[in-house]
């Protein structure tokens, strides 16, 4: 795929689709069309990262702010940042596409993972809420890479966890390759959006169908 542009700009207004069920599979679905076919980046700065990282709940408003303006006054610190959350963002997809080809992950993607988790594992904290005692990542003067570790300890958490793994996806639409978790009640989901690829897929069902029924 083509390089990601690595420069800070304000957070694009781009709605980010979240359907994947799991945060790390809504990253690696910030990439459009097919990694297989002709791919379409989505996050082309590191205020994109930001936007992404709000619209799926990882950061508030006011920390997604902090976070722009911080990369605004030190874009050379924002541009590594961009590079490691796409370089996390394309391991975590080879893994979960590898393991639903039956390959197991490349050593390095699974290194790659391991150490975006041995950075963040300082600001994993437990705390306790209304339903007990729960994971919470510190939010104390977060460091511009703050969404990478969430990022990475969903993956760590999907794969470790056998019954969800299973459940794990591709969207089967011409053009996309989408990641989801298909939680439906006989496991037969085959689209990342009914109202996107699988409408696509029935209409184009329909048109094979008229296309073959006028020819006979």
């Amino acid at each position: 795929m083509d390089s990601v542009e690595l420069m800070t700009e304000a957070a694009p207004a781009k709605r980010y689709e979240l359907i994947g069920g799991e945060l790390c599979l809504d990253f690696c679905n910030t990439v459009g069309g097919s990694r297989e076919g002709i791919a379409r980046e989505n996050i082309y700065s590191y205020g994109g990262v930001v936007s992404w990282a709000e619209q799926a709940g990882l950061v508030d408003k006011s920390t997604a702010e902090s976070l722009f303006k911080k990369a605004v006054l030190a874009p050379e610190d924002g541009a590594p940042v961009l590079a490691r959350a796409v370089e996390l963002r394309e391991a975590i997809y080879r893994i979960f596409f590898g393991l639903l080809q039956g390959k197991a992950p490349r050593k390095s993607d699974l290194g790659l993972l391991n150490s975006e988790l041995a950075r963040a594992q300082c600001r994993l904290l437990v705390g306790r809420g209304p339903e007990g005692f729960a994971w919470e990542w510190s939010c104390e003067e977060p460091g511009l890479d703050y969404p990478l570790g969430p990022i990475a300890r969903s993956a760590a958490d999907l794969l470790t966890d056998s019954r969800r793994l299973a459940q794990v996806r591709q969207c089967k639409g011409n053009d996309c390759g989408w990641l989801f978790l298909d939680g439906s009640k006989n496991h037969s989901r085959c689209w990342c959006d009914m109202r996107d690829c699988g409408n696509r897929a029935k209409v184009r069902r329909h048109r094979l169908k008229h296309r073959h029924g006028t020819q006979t």
